[in-house]
């Protein structure tokens, strides 16, 4: 069989299949299957667990039925990832679709249409849910796109591995991806099917942003808060007396936002909009000897902050440019002078960067033009994902998936049915390029 012929058997093959491969995404869905390390866990039914496991089952038969030899890799106890190898005829290029199983929290049931972020309910050409976007649809379009080239009778020269493995909502990629790695699933290129489009239809992202968190504690000192006027007014005992630890943070805090500013104009990519390299306040605490108390100044006060930077950016400097940018403010006040808050970097997950003319993204391309009918749009990836942990381990990955980044971490999160049969189509395409047709 040539190429020509095993393209286009295998296409018809997943149009043919639409409504099963649909069936199987609202099966996948309905399984809960969140990060059992994310915060907040509300919205879970009871009894569920974190369902990474029990979900990767949904995916065991498609894998068996595409001819993959199946089998698990559990790093941890209880949190299963899932492996499919199609063994090729020998003489092929390998490759892996990957992508994860695992999702952040549901948030308040209620705030969902139906209330029910499980439902996989089906409308206006929309598939909503839970994991429906970030990223089942990714998963199931790749076990589909093998399940489709066997249903079409083409054998590939190199092994098509399909992946579906847990913990990268909370980074945990020693658990699922560099588990599968280790574990000997290796191959000469990767694509990971994250929703890689920031909205409409799927992009191909052949590198991403670095992301690094820093925290900051601030010390303030304690003392009634109802002589507050006394603490920041000219003629009053000010710094002497009392300090508040809140008002501290928002002096750095407006200070970052200042260089974030600067980044806006001055920090570009060309395949990343502009403002999209950031420095992101997530969180601010204030507390009075450990508690939340209205009545007495905070002498202490918590900032978290996600930095998101260029791929061929050094993290060690955007460290140092932080850091100075701190020491500056803390010389023009008198108290952070005195008392710098600490500083610590408990976070970080390195960018990926495969060249535009890598041929893997070259093969992406020409799998989009070719099953799609339309030149793919190329940026940036929107967030991060475990193409860096396939760099890392020497593997050339892109990242292309259904689904966009506007409807992930969201109430009432969806994908379009189109693009999910497309995902499947062009990750079909691109193994026949890849992998060579026996």
């Amino acid at each position: 069989m040539d190429e020509r012929t095993a393209l286009r058997a295998t296409l018809a093959a997943i149009d043919a299949n639409r409504d099963e491969i649909v069936a199987t995404l609202v099966a996948l869905v309905g399984v809960p299957s969140v990060n059992p390390n994310y915060p907040h866990f509300e919205g879970v039914p009871a009894g569920a667990g974190t369902g990474e496991s029990a979900a990767n089952e949904i995916l065991r038969p498609v894998y068996a039925a595409a001819g993959c030899e199946v089998a698990t890799v559990e790093e941890i106890p209880g949190r299963a990832n899932l492996v499919g190898v199609r063994r090729g005829a020998g003489g092929g290029r390998s490759l892996i679709l990957n992508g994860h199983v695992d999702t952040v929290a549901p948030g308040d049931p209620g705030k969902w249409t139906g209330g029910d972020p499980f439902d996989g309910r089906v409308e206006d050409g929309r598939l909503f849910g839970l994991g429906a976007s970030d990223m089942k649809s990714g998963l199931v379009a790749a076990a589909w796109a093998a399940r489709a080239l066997e249903l079409a009778g083409v054998r590939l020269r190199g092994d098509l591995i399909v992946e579906s493995v847990v913990g990268e909502e909370m980074m945990e990629h020693r658990a699922g991806t560099t588990a599968t790695i280790e574990a000997g699933y290796r191959a000469d290129a990767a694509i990971v099917v994250e929703p890689s489009s920031f909205s409409g239809s799927p992009a191909l992202a052949p590198c991403s942003g670095g992301g690094t968190v820093f925290a900051l504690q601030v010390e303030g000192l304690a003392a009634h808060s109802c002589a507050r006027g006394n603490h920041i007014w000219p003629g009053g005992t000010g710094d002497r007396h009392a300090v508040n630890a809140i008002d501290k943070a928002f002096t750095i805090a407006q200070a970052l936002r200042r260089l974030e500013e600067r980044w806006h104009r001055e920090r570009r990519h060309p395949l990343f909009p502009p403002g999209y390299f950031t420095i992101g306040p997530d969180t601010i605490h204030g507390t009075l000897h450990g508690q939340s108390f209205s009545w007495a100044v905070a002498n202490a006060c918590s900032l978290e902050y996600l930095v998101m930077y260029e791929p061929e950016r050094d993290q060690a400097d955007v460290r140092t440019e932080i850091e100075a940018e701190l020491a500056a403010v803390y010389a023009q006040d008198p108290w952070l002078r005195d008392h710098p808050p600490r500083i610590d970097w408990p976070h970080t997950w390195l960018p990926y960067d495969t060249p535009l003319d890598h041929p893997l993204t070259q093969t992406v391309q020409r799998a989009h033009e070719t099953a799609l009918g339309r030149p793919v749009e190329v940026q940036g990836f929107a967030a991060v994902d475990d193409a860096t942990f396939f760099e890392q381990a020497g593997i050339p990955a892109v990242t292309y998936g259904p689904g966009s980044i506007l409807t992930c971490h969201c109430f009432d999160e969806s994908v379009l049915i189109d693009d999910l049969i497309g995902a499947a189509r062009v990750y079909a395409a691109a193994a026949i390029d890849w992998c060579g047709v026996a």
